[in-house]
């Protein structure tokens, strides 16, 4: 008698086991998203755009005017390191729709897609076509 209420309780142990450990890694599982993109495309997308191209350019020109109106109100020198020209805006405008997919998809990794850096990943994790309807709406809105 003894012998089946040890070999009783060894199967109900195991059933609980076996129901409740995928759901643990599961849940493990899911605190994970990975992404890719290939930033190069992007670029090459979004700057192959006549029309996004000319709106960046209207918003650059904006944005000078602003900061010239606001050196003639102040007197302090504001020495600015950023890269001011079209390709460095691109990349601002990239990296501001890339975090703004991040936050809004909960990734929690993402990587670049380069020759080198990613050999192979299934096209599931590639997230470069959001990022660049991302980066096309988010110029075109403004």
């Amino acid at each position: 008698m003894k012998k089946y209420y040890i070999f009783g309780l060894m199967f109900l142990s195991f059933l609980v086991i076996s129901v409740v450990s995928p759901r643990v890694f599961t849940q493990s599982y899911r605190l994970t998203k990975v992404g890719y993109v290939d930033l190069d495309r992007v670029v090459k997308e979004v700057t192959k755009d006549d029309v996004f191209v000319e709106n960046l350019k209207l918003k650059m020109q904006e944005q000078n005017d602003n900061r010239d109106l606001a050196e003639t109100n102040n007197t302090e020198i504001n020495t600015n390191p950023r890269d001011n020209s079209l390709r460095g805006q691109v990349k601002r405008q990239v990296a501001s729709s890339l975090l703004g997919i991040v936050k809004k998809e909960g990734y929690t990794l993402i990587l670049e897609r380069t020759e080198y850096a990613i050999l192979y990943a299934d096209r599931n994790f590639d997230i470069t076509d959001a990022v660049i309807k991302d980066v096309k709406e988010s110029v075109m809105k403004k």
